[in-house]
């Protein structure tokens, strides 16, 4: 039956269900970022509970990433296969079900896999929330969509820093995790209930229309400009969810002598900066008619924010607030560079090329997280409260350079990367 013949064209219903189905999508990928970014909260405990050091705790932090980068290319192909409702459903009761485990388990190695798994089913949350907004709305309103989507998800980590951390400072981070993952169960029974793929057709497996997935991923290889973009996109993003997924509620808790959810708190702000800025750096980018210099206004103002935050001797709170927030604000100037992307590639190999710059972004992110504890650990003095190494503020001052200097190479490449004017640059 067709579904959306059950709707008359003139009823509320129909103007809302679009909205409703789109927006369960998007409770997804706020619900995601919410867990990708929890063990910023909790980073202490873990290290006390695992009896793990500081580059351990990288590794069960960045192997989260591991999965959602291998998940990126399939993810596409199988998102056209299947339809959103059937994978958003099983990737949304995977990251449920994970997260109890990850919470139950006193085994390092099964934690480990949990988060895995977590990465696994998150990656099926930005393509999913994208499939929906492109199948059940106009083409024209995508970008704004998108934008939407990703201002959504800054929420979704918002609500990752401080208020995780008053769960987990009243109940305990394995009971928080229990709870987490029982909403994510809730969430994942609504979409199978009420998310449809589209208005016009029933939950049925769709044809593959674009070619194989390794013709498509050989035509991405071969394509150098490609490589530059996603390069400069994954040196960007790469300090947002490296600094406060993990490591800046410690630093800042230690650099400013602030209680865990004070520190949260402040973290949070850099999200909120890109829930605000996400939409506006688009909408600039399309009233000017090129794509590099928000992407140049951008790095340089996070190069400058992060080396102020991290070096500078700052005493009071609210100017470490207004550059945390400035921060935000700057980073997700980055953002025009999926964009570019998209304009790089013909419309056969868009999706492709999408899912290859997400999986870069999350290389870098993996990569990195175990590296600032490598260094951290590599100078730790030897001091422990409560069974949790600490560490110099001069361990984290070397670990965490390697946030701006990633900002810092992003710029050195970004000159490379061809201006496409906000249309393709290729033949479709």
């Amino acid at each position: 039956m067709d579904y959306s013949s059950t709707v008359p064209s003139h009823s509320p219903l129909k103007t809302v269900l679009p909205w409703v189905v789109w927006g369960l999508g998007c409770l997804f990928y706020f619900y995601e970022c919410l867990l990708q970014v929890s063990p910023s909260v909790m980073s202490n405990e873990l290290m006390r509970d695992f009896a793990v050091t500081s580059q351990t705790l990288g590794i069960l932090s960045g192997i989260y990433f591991y999965s959602y980068a291998a998940m990126q290319l399939p993810g596409g192909v199988l998102m056209d296969y299947f339809g959103p409702q059937r994978l958003l459903t099983i990737a949304t009761a995977i990251c449920a079900i994970s997260t109890i485990a990850f919470g139950l388990t006193n085994n390092f190695f099964m934690a480990c896999i949990a988060r895995l798994m977590i990465g696994f089913g998150s990656a099926f949350a930005a393509v999913g929330a994208m499939k929906l907004a492109a199948n059940w709305f106009p083409a024209q309103r995508f970008a704004l969509l998108t934008g939407m989507m990703v201002t959504i998800g800054m929420l979704g980590a918002i609500g990752g820093e401080t208020p995780l951390a008053l769960l987990v400072d009243n109940y305990g981070w394995r009971e928080s995790m229990i709870i987490m993952g029982s909403v994510g169960l809730i969430l994942a029974v609504l979409i199978l209930i009420i998310v449809k793929d589209s208005p016009d057709k029933k939950n049925q497996p769709h044809t593959i229309e674009e070619e194989p997935l390794l013709p498509s991923f050989i035509t991405i290889i071969k394509n150098r400009q490609l490589w530059l973009v996603a390069i400069y996109g994954g040196l960007m993003y790469m300090a947002t969810p490296v600094f406060c997924g993990l490591w800046g509620v410690p630093f800042l808790m230690f650099k400013m002598n602030l209680a865990k959810a004070t520190a949260a708190n402040y973290i949070s702000l850099v999200f909120v900066g890109w829930a605000v800025a996400s939409p506006l750096w688009g909408l600039f980018s399309n009233r000017i008619g090129r794509r590099k210099p928000p992407m140049y206004i951008g790095s340089i103002g996070a190069l400058i924010t992060s080396l102020l935050f991290i070096y500078a001797n700052i005493e009071t709170g609210w100017i470490m607030q207004f550059l945390l927030f400035s921060f935000g604000i700057f980073s997700a100037g980055f953002l025009p560079a999926f964009a570019v992307a998209k304009e790089l590639c013909s419309k056969r190999y868009v999706a492709t090329g999408l899912s290859f710059m997400n999986m870069m972004n999350m290389i870098g992110i993996a990569l990195a997280q175990p590296m600032i504890g490598f260094i951290l650990d590599r100078m730790w003095q030897g001091e422990m409260i409560d069974k949790v190494r600490v560490y110099p503020l001069e361990a984290y001052h070397v670990a965490l350079a390697l946030l701006p200097a990633g900002i810092f190479v992003s710029l050195l490449i970004l000159p490379r990367v061809k201006e496409t004017y906000c249309q393709s640059v290729v033949n479709q």
